[in-house]
């Protein structure tokens, strides 16, 4: 029985690498973006069975991530059914072995520095950059996670420049300016805004925005947005996700842009923000095309899961030798005025379009992972496969 669950997973992988998909999605256009490759540590590769899973998890949503452990306990109890009878405390002991793996395995995944693919836009004049990230500064990011490591792990990740947007907290990035060295990556000015019913990203302040007492009620939010669209320093406005689409769908979307949003984010890591359907996040395409509106990917990243799932990627020559004053205002003035090709990157995933979709979003998801894996990749997950039936199969004395 095991060899055969190690010859059907074989196949499974091997058919998938024969109907691969690019591993990329360029997610206004809806297709493979036309540059860009992701590259993997070899450490990636080798434990490819745990290093693609997690790459996976760490850009669902929260349905997904509770899915994962349903789909576990629901394999594992029909491999008990249809595998040999053991004794009582036999049963114990795999069951709670099952619980502890599946333990460590979240653990590693939250909060260890593990190995992640690293973007690589493939031009010296593509400035690869985040909208929206966070450090121990704000409310909910991780303690110890100061600018410094947020920086390093944008790095890895293949950024090249982050805004850097603590939840109502300003100057964790003008103080990294003075202390980075010149190799490191460059952290923006920016503040995430507390409102009600919305969260805001705001990119180019120079000092910190209060959300009181703004965040009373709709209108003074709307008040809030339209006093600092007509600022002098007129700094750039982003709605967030979840908040938009889950409070403000319909003509509230029309009265921010009215008010003076300018963007809008489409792709985040964050599980809440990717419960967005995609029929949803189509609509805003559409929106944002009509409307003259900028969209955005955002790592949301606070210092808990480590892949990225999302870059922006620009065309700005000469960002190299730029401040960082000079490139927060070319970027904002390359929103603003629509130069540059500026294009929203995500890991290929799959989304359901169905309650039926939703509920095989993990087996289905895991498949679109086999396809999107690179040879390498699938060559490390035979072998794994290989490896684990040998050990099971041994003869035991």
């Amino acid at each position: 029985m095991r060899r055969i669950a190690a010859v059907t997973l074989t196949i499974i992988v091997a058919a998938c690498q024969l109907f691969r998909l690019p591993a990329l999605i360029d997610v206004v256009r809806n297709e493979a973006p036309l540059t860009g490759s992701l590259q993997y540590p070899p450490a990636h590769v080798v434990f490819a069975p745990l290093t693609l899973l997690a790459d996976h998890l760490n850009g669902g949503n929260r349905a997904e991530l509770i899915g994962f452990f349903a789909w576990t306990l629901l394999v594992y109890a029909a491999a008990r059914l249809m595998g040999p009878r053991l004794s009582r405390w036999r049963e114990v002991y795999a069951a709670a072995a099952l619980a502890a793996g599946l333990a460590a395995f979240s653990a590693w995944l939250v909060y260890a520095p593990r190995s992640i693919p690293r973007f690589d836009a493939g031009g010296p004049d593509a400035l690869v950059f985040d909208t929206h990230t966070h450090s121990a500064a704000s409310r909910d990011g991780r303690p110890g996670f100061n600018v410094a490591a947020n920086a390093a792990w944008h790095q890895r990740a293949g950024f090249h420049a982050a805004f850097l947007t603590d939840h109502n907290v300003y100057g964790a990035a003008p103080q990294w300016r003075l202390e980075r060295d010149s190799s490191a990556v460059r952290m923006l000015d920016g503040e995430e805004l507390s409102l009600r019913g919305l969260h805001l990203i705001v990119l180019g302040n120079t000092s910190r925005i209060s959300n009181a007492p703004w965040n009373d009620h709709w209108d003074s939010t709307l008040a809030l947005i339209g006093m600092l669209a007509r600022s002098p320093d007129r700094p750039y406005l982003i709605a967030s996700l979840p908040e938009y689409y889950r409070y403000h769908w319909g003509e509230d979307i029309s009265r921010l842009v009215a008010a003076g949003v300018e963007g809008f984010e489409i792709w985040t890591t964050s599980p809440k923000g990717m419960e967005i359907p995609d029929s949803a996040r189509r609509e805003v395409v559409e929106r944002a095309v009509l409307q003259g509106n900028r969209l955005f990917g955002a790592t949301d990243m606070h210092g808990i899961g480590h892949t990225a799932t999302v870059w922006n990627v620009i065309v700005l020559p000469g960002w190299q030798a730029m401040t960082d004053s000079a490139i927060t205002a070319s970027l904002i003035g390359a929103f603003r005025s629509g130069t540059g090709h500026h294009t929203v990157i995500a890991r290929r995933r799959y989304l359901p379009h169905s309650k039926a979709g939703s509920l095989l979003a993990i087996p289905l998801g895991i498949l679109t992972v086999l396809r999107t894996a690179s040879i390498p990749h699938a060559l490390s997950l035979i072998a794994w496969i290989w490896i684990v039936s040998l050990l099971m199969n041994r003869p035991r004395h």
